[in-house]
């Protein structure tokens, strides 16, 4: 919201009356399935981190709209987060050149704060830069992993405690940010001590519903919520 800082002023909604052009890559109707979608949004993402790049995919949206069930799936229609983890140990097997190490970490966002969901009982992660690894999560678990499934597994314990609560719009919305990010080391094979090593992220969002507060007939704590869910989006 406008302050004295900003004289007042409303910058997001300057030049609102002005037309504005948009193109998107990609339009799915709702016959579209997830795999339709992870084929044209993600898998070249997916496929540019086996190659030791970072990526990133994330659903944006109003609650209900889909987004976890986009992102999530169920056990007979897999969303795309659990297509890219399989792609990648698919990518791993193929590869001659590398030895692939996998290791994760899963946290969310709630409140402004960050919570580790592999390890619930630690509240209010600090978010630090480092000069080599970047913007890394203090204290945050990470864990290994040897096989597809194993991944798949911790995803489903950490959406065990994931904030959830009612909104008009969605019984069970979810009012966090969800962030799952797989990093892949490539060790190179060679008789040597020391090989070349590359590493490669995937990071995956699901987000919490974005709407104006009277959508949802959101008040008190649902409220505050919508704020700070805001504010994290930004």
């Amino acid at each position: 919201d406008p302050d004295e800082k900003m004289g007042g002023r409303d910058y997001l909604r300057l030049d609102k009356t002005k037309d504005h052009a948009y193109r998107f890559d990609n339009a799915f109707g709702q016959e579209a399935s997830s795999l339709d979608i992870y084929r044209a949004c993600l898998q070249p993402v997916v496929r540019a981190v086996g190659q030791g790049y970072h990526g990133s995919c994330f659903a944006y949206g109003a609650t209900g709209s889909g987004k976890t069930y986009t992102m999530m799936g169920e056990s007979a229609a897999p969303g795309v987060m659990p297509m890219a983890v399989q792609e990648l140990f698919e990518l791993s097997a193929k590869e001659d050149d590398y030895n692939w190490s996998f290791a994760l970490t899963y946290v969310e966002i709630y409140n402004e704060r960050v919570k580790d969901l592999l390890a619930p009982e630690g509240l209010d992660l600090k978010l630090n830069e480092d000069p080599i690894r970047g913007m890394v999560v203090q204290g945050v678990t990470e864990f290994g992993a040897s096989t597809a499934d194993e991944i798949l597994e911790l995803l489903h314990r950490g959406n065990l405690h994931r904030t959830v609560e009612p909104t008009a719009a969605n019984q069970v919305s979810s009012r966090s940010h969800a962030v799952l990010q797989v990093t892949i080391e490539q060790s190179e094979r060679t008789a040597h001590v020391t090989g070349n090593v590359r590493i490669g992220k995937l990071s995956m969002v699901d987000l919490a519903g974005s709407e104006r507060a009277s959508k949802t007939d959101n008040k008190g704590a649902r409220l505050k919520e919508g704020a700070k869910i805001g504010r994290a989006h930004v």
